[in-house]
């Protein structure tokens, strides 16, 4: 190509590929992601391939466009794998951790600082899997504070605060 040997060529993609990826796995969680291509699979993809390229070019004497379609082949079939079996289960992995607000609305909390009549506090939720703690403001006008360690019901939540009311069980055993 142009009189660049196409080892040289896979090299540069090689190690361009590698930088990337570095820098993805650095600052991957702060960018957003949400096109049709994942940034995730196609760095490894051209990783993949120009490593092949470069190993084919070097070690075999066989035809450029066999060794770039086995190159292809081979990177496509290892970027499948790695999403199917790395990247999508760490994916459903991520969402299954955090508790989703629709899922925090109707659950009893324990207030952590105090919820003041005009103000905000913060509450308590426990699960299974460990405790959050939200922000949290009254649903509705009330006469006074809730105190700490008091019970809340968790009615609502709009922009990660819970808007709560007073809890008292009703049924002592």
């Amino acid at each position: 190509m142009a009189g660049i040997p196409l080892e040289t060529i896979y090299w540069y993609t090689l190690i361009g590929s590698a930088i990337i990826a570095l820098l993805l796995v650095i600052f991957g969680d702060i960018f957003d992601f949400d096109g049709p291509i994942d940034p995730m699979l196609v760095v490894p993809w051209f990783a993949f391939t120009s490593l092949f390229g470069y190993l084919g070019e070097k070690l075999t004497n066989s035809n450029e466009v066999l060794i770039f379609a086995v190159s292809v082949i081979l990177a496509s079939g290892l970027v499948f794998l790695l999403n199917f079996y790395v990247l999508l289960p760490l994916r459903n992995a991520e969402a299954t951790i955090s508790t989703s607000e629709k899922e925090i609305e109707g659950r009893v909390a324990t207030v952590v600082t105090t919820i003041p009549v005009q103000g905000m506090g913060e509450i308590q939720l426990k699960s299974v899997t460990g405790s959050i703690n939200r922000p949290a403001a009254f649903y509705e006008a009330q006469l006074e504070d809730v105190a700490q360690g008091s019970s809340v019901l968790v009615i609502e939540v709009k922009d990660r605060v819970c808007y709560v009311v007073p809890y008292k069980e009703a049924l002592k055993l």
